[in-house]
């Protein structure tokens, strides 16, 4: 019965060992927590394993202590070294094969240990006491593999403290080396003396080795607290993260706040170990509706990301832009959130400012457009006025002038068939003596208006002078030009005018000349256009002497 008690001790222990490598291994401590935790436990095994040897008179029991206490001196110098990497900034540098590749001396000299009792090449016993055992090959193959390791690890420590300036760092480098030295002299003082038959007078000397690991500890332990070589990054990163203009809460998936940097408390009531208070965010947000779909995906969608503003009124009006962000672990699974808090009230005062700035600028830029079209109508009037005839609409004959020697230019150059017709008023200053200019006026206003909506838009009907009238017909030649006028003449003859003196019944006499084939010459544009005008002004004047009512062609 007592036996059995034993061995479901036993397996306890086991079973709690496991869970606490798990709990070691598997949360977010840092890597250089779980490496020196690990150097330590192996540290532990040696000492627990010697101390319960000496406790249990049942071999089986005896082994099962030798065997933990050996395989935790089989891995004690493989953490050693490699706390040393990681702590003089050595491990990052090698890749995780590498890493496990040096541990396996360490594990093929556990395994082998494990298994004595198949082999019987580690230790073996001629009594029922195990204490009082001979060692075999595999025993010196741990001792010289412990002492490689430890001597590795120590060349490390030696050749970080060469190279580094740093007088507190050396001091902790200095505190690990003495407590490595404590535990490397004693362990092989115990292992002469227990294991040789040189100083048998000396034989029967126990817990030296375990010494050796207390002392070495305790100069760790020193180093550790006096240097703070763990809790600088913690300090460091508190540090940070409470001189920071953002507040930041960290809140578990029960919604209970875990803990918080000295901004977040200006914005919300934030405790430690109570939960968020999301309803009182909720209650400042700028937009109410927002509220509702807000607390819906808080609680039931914890892996969403939400973000709003709201606006905090105690003690003083202030906006905050809250954002919420999902935090998951290595393995993917949702363990919480980050509550990032900002002031943002410089920031919405600069955008009212700029809205405010920038309706003031649609208004002026309104206005500005306003007084832009009110210009360009102007201009346009301005260039009404300045090219067309007031009376009658027409083309002034500056303007013509303008035009015709572009034209003619053009067409002079590619041979192009052209057109101008040159027409008056018949009779017109008898007209004035009689009716008076008003109705003369009244007269040249309704015989542009009968002669423009016979015309296409691309001929130029300009006013030549008092009761002289010129037509541009472009792309024509001289049948057609000559159909066109007769045709212009027998509309206003056809036509009366009528005013408050009476009905006025007119004509007009119309000289004619057409330019096509070999008829452009040489002559610049000017001179040519001054010559057809004059030709064109010739057959006005040869049709008002033949009778009046009638087209002369040039």
């Amino acid at each position: 019965m007592d036996q059995t008690f034993n061995g479901i001790d036993f397996l306890s222990a086991l079973v709690l060992l496991f869970l606490f490598l798990y709990v070691l291994f598997t949360n977010e401590i840092r890597q250089l927590h779980k490496v020196y935790i690990a150097f330590h436990l192996a540290m532990m095994m040696w000492p627990f394993g010697m101390f319960s040897l000496s406790m249990t008179t049942d071999q089986t029991y005896q082994w099962s202590y030798v065997n933990l206490a050996f395989v935790g001196i089989s891995f004690l110098g493989y953490g050693w070294l490699i706390f040393s990497l990681m702590l003089t900034r050595g491990l990052h540098r090698m890749r995780k094969a590498g890493y496990l590749l040096l541990g396996l001396p360490a594990l093929a000299a556990a395994v082998l240990i494990t298994l004595n009792p198949l082999h019987g090449l580690f230790a073996t016993t001629s009594s029922t006491w195990l204490a009082e055992r001979a060692y075999g090959p595999v025993f010196y193959y741990l001792a010289g593999m412990s002492v490689l390791y430890l001597m590795l690890g120590s060349a490390v420590m030696v050749r970080t403290l060469v190279k580094t300036k740093d007088f507190a760092f050396r001091r902790q480098i200095v505190l690990f080396l003495l407590g490595q030295s404590f535990m490397l002299t004693l362990a092989l003082l115990d292992t002469v003396l227990t294991s040789t038959p040189w100083f048998p007078e000396y034989a029967h000397v126990e817990g030296l080795t375990s010494l050796g690991i207390v002392f070495s500890d305790i100069c760790f332990v020193i180093a550790i607290r006096k240097n703070n070589a763990f809790r600088i990054i913690s300090i460091a990163l508190r540090e940070v993260v409470d001189s920071m203009d953002t507040g930041i809460a960290i809140i578990d998936d029960r919604h209970v706040v875990l803990d918080r940097n000295a901004v977040a408390g200006r914005f919300f009531p934030l405790v430690p170990g109570q939960p968020f208070p999301i309803e009182a965010l909720v209650e400042g947000a700028l937009e109410p509706s927002f509220g509702r779909g807000f607390l819906s995906a808080y609680f039931h969608d914890p892996g969403r990301f939400l973000q709003t503003e709201v606006l905090v009124r105690d003690p003083s009006p202030i906006h905050v832009a809250v954002k919420i962000t999902p935090i998951y672990s290595d393995n993917g699974a949702y363990v919480g959130r980050i509550v990032t808090m900002q002031d943002v009230t410089e920031w919405r005062r600069l955008v009212h400012e700029l809205n405010d700035r920038n309706e003031d600028l649609t208004v002026r830029n309104s206005e500005l457009t306003l007084m832009q079209e009110e210009l360009s109508l102007a201009n346009r009037k301005l260039e009404l006025l300045a090219t067309t005839d007031s009376l009658t609409g027409c083309y002034n004959r500056r303007y013509l002038y303008q035009m015709l020697e572009y034209q003619i230019a053009v067409e002079q150059r590619y041979r192009v068939p052209f057109s101008i017709l040159l027409f008056d008023v018949d009779h017109f200053k008898q007209i004035n003596d009689t009716y008076g200019h008003h109705i003369g006026d009244e007269v040249l206003r309704h015989t542009a208006t009968l002669i423009r909506a016979r015309l296409r838009e691309s001929d130029i009907f300009a006013r030549y002078g008092g009761e002289e009238f010129t037509i541009y017909l472009p792309h024509t030649e001289k049948r057609d030009a000559h159909r066109l006028a007769e045709q212009l003449r027998h509309i206003v003859e056809s036509q009366v005018v009528r005013t408050d003196r009476g009905d006025i019944q007119i004509t007009i006499s119309m000289g004619m000349i057409s330019v096509e084939g070999d008829g452009y010459g040489d002559a610049n544009p000017k001179e040519f256009l001054v010559d057809l005008m004059r030709k064109a002004d010739a057959a006005l004047y040869e049709a008002k002497e033949g009778g009046r009512n009638r087209v002369v062609v040039a």
